[in-house]
């Protein structure tokens, strides 16, 4: 599967039953007319609207399955036909069936809350809620109130509801609490101290920016409390160590966000950097619980760069170290949980924002960003990588990171050769050059995009890109047009693959606003890029991805139908029923399924 964002011929009901061959399972199976307990299935769905997104975008009525695999689709009447006393007969009512979504990149280990209809990571108890600087007042007050003087307060603000124009200053954060050290957290990219802070961990107007990083200074050079990017490495030595939590609450937590994301209909997850250590306990979490999880991809998170190491060829030797002791690589492991990518940084943030771009930021002459991960790091490290049988995804946001990252997978598959890696950039939110994304086709590197950040950071956005470089963020239809194969997913931001959705088709922005609709999609391919893409990134497109015979019964029913719903609206559309492997792992009646 090349090419899988290609429009998909639409709407051609199936008037043919079909069946899996017997050569499949090595049985021999019956006519349905001699249907019979030994080959039944045990579930057929049925009377529905069944949007199977093979190659050629079919429609059926109805899909049965057996032992958790499909083995018909096709019409209610030719399917219902191979049912026996002991096949469970669901009907649809007319409603639309489409494949479980997969998200192309989630972190693990998150609260999560409610947005929109959707769902983004908490921030801790004690500050949820202030979502304006009256509250945050407030809240920081009553946290002094309960912490002895002198020691640390530590938070975190949503970047949805705190862009850069409303983040507070060490000034105003003085006003509220002037005798406590207070450091409060912005996604992974930004950290916001007051004074007493900045104090201790030594940060002053002489301070020089690290490689990577940056200390927002104001007009008068003094530092203004953010701190962006690498220079957090300046922060983190000063602040108490983290509380020790057990395995069991991690895997408490794992298993709890797991689970809140099947009533958005995923059905299959990226995790976009489980570091090694982690790798036990995700293997457990799906020893226990996997059956009523979302299937798992997990990439191995290195980190060579500056957000790191001060020398890049340390850190290259230190992730190569890290590589070769690991004795696996990229698709090891089963249907529940398999090994993904390496994954790697090699630019900062858009909610800093300080991505690497190759034109200067919009109204800051002087400014590119930076990248994050020096070039000769991430060739070494992607090229042992590559040799030792990895799959690689980058995170490249501005333009500059993705045109460094392409010409680094160029020249490893220039001195490597290996057909059908499959490496890929993450976000790729700046539109890179024409001759960047030429490339990108003509090797086979494909992006894991994120549509919804049109919405959710495109006020970032707004910050430091202008004109047709504002209008084409987050680019879809480019990418598409050009034979670079693409796959959906959130970063969180928020999760819910309808939303996504929506995003990619409409392209309206965080102000309300259209924003480049030439680099919109249809809906059928932004379900398929939804599904069937993100199956190909991680080279399960003969397992799942679409509704056809032999494939993982994963799927989800909607309330509405999403192809003939106003475009507007696929947001609002209701996940009525998730299933994964043939069983409902969330129903909306009734909220939860055992």
């Amino acid at each position: 599967m090349r090419g899988n964002g290609r429009s998909a011929a639409a709407g051609m009901l199936l008037t043919a039953m079909f069946v899996a061959s017997p050569a499949a399972h090595g049985q021999q199976v019956p006519a349905a007319s001699q249907a019979s307990e030994a080959f039944a299935p045990d579930v057929i769905y049925h009377e529905g609207k069944v949007v199977t997104v093979n190659e050629s975008f079919d429609i059926a009525e109805a899909l049965a399955i057996r032992d958790g695999r499909i083995v018909a689709v096709g019409t209610s009447g030719d399917v219902r036909a191979l049912a026996s006393e002991s096949t469970r007969l669901v009907n649809l009512e007319g409603r639309t069936v489409l494949p479980g979504f997969g998200d192309n990149h989630i972190h693990l280990g998150a609260e999560l809350q409610e947005w929109e209809g959707t769902l983004i990571s908490a921030v801790d108890d004690w500050i949820r809620g202030a979502d304006d600087m009256q509250e945050l007042g407030e809240a920081l007050r009553r946290r002094a109130a309960q912490v002895p003087e002198g020691e640390w307060i530590q938070g975190g603000l949503t970047r949805v509801h705190w862009p850069n124009q409303r983040v507070p200053t060490r000034w105003t954060l003085d006003e509220f609490v002037p005798n406590h050290p207070v450091a409060l957290t912005r996604g992974p990219h930004t950290a916001v101290l007051n004074s007493r802070a900045l104090e201790i961990v030594g940060i002053t107007r002489d301070t020089p920016n690290p490689p990577g990083g940056w200390i927002i200074r104001d007009e008068r050079g003094e530092p203004s409390g953010r701190v962006l990017e690498a220079a957090r490495r300046l922060v983190d030595p000063h602040l108490p160590a983290a509380p020790q939590r057990s395995d069991e609450e991690i895997l408490a937590r794992y298993r709890d966000q797991l689970r809140q994301l099947r009533r958005l209909g995923l059905t299959h997850v990226d995790v976009a950097g489980v570091r090694p250590a982690q790798l036990r306990l995700v293997q457990e979490l799906y020893e226990r619980w996997g059956e009523e999880l979302p299937r798992m991809t997990a990439e191995i998170r290195m980190r060579p760069g500056w957000d790191e190491y001060d020398d890049p060829a340390e850190g290259a030797r230190h992730s190569i170290q890290e590589l070769e002791a690991l004795g696996f690589h990229t698709g090891f492991g089963d249907e529940r949980l398999k090994i993904g990518a390496i994954k790697m940084g090699a630019d900062g943030g858009l909610s800093a924002p300080v991505y690497w771009s190759t034109e200067p930021y919009a109204g800051r002459p002087d400014f590119h960003g930076e990248q994050l991960i020096h070039e000769d790091a991430l060739y070494q490290v992607g090229k042992r990588a590559h040799e030792l049988g990895w799959q690689l995804g980058i995170h490249t946001i501005g333009d500059a990171a993705t045109v460094m990252a392409t010409d680094v997978v160029a020249r490893i598959l220039e001195e490597s050769p290996r057909a059908d890696h499959r490496h890929f950039l993450h976000h790729v939110f700046v539109k890179p050059p024409a001759e960047t994304i030429r490339r990108m086709s003509e090797l086979g590197i494909g992006v894991a995009s994120h549509p919804s950040w049109t919405t959710a950071l495109g006020g970032y956005a707004a910050e430091s890109l202008d004109g047709d470089r504002l209008e084409t963020q987050n680019p879809s239809r480019s990418l598409l047009d050009a034979g670079v194969w693409v796959s959906y997913g959130s970063d969180q931001l928020p999760y819910g693959p309808l939303f996504n959705i929506w995003n990619a088709v409409t392209r309206r922005g965080w102000d309300g606003q259209i924003y480049g609709p030439e680099e919109a999609v249809t809906v059928e391919e932004a379900i398929r890029l939804h599904t069937m893409g993100t199956a190909y990134q991680n080279f399960d497109e003969d397992v799942r991805g679409s509704l056809e015979i032999g494939k993982v019964a994963d799927f989800v029913v909607l309330g509405e139908d999403i192809l003939s719903v106003d475009s507007e609206r696929i947001r609002e559309i209701p996940i009525d029923k998730t299933i994964i492997g043939g069983r409902e792992v969330y129903a909306k009646a009734v909220n939860t399924v055992r």
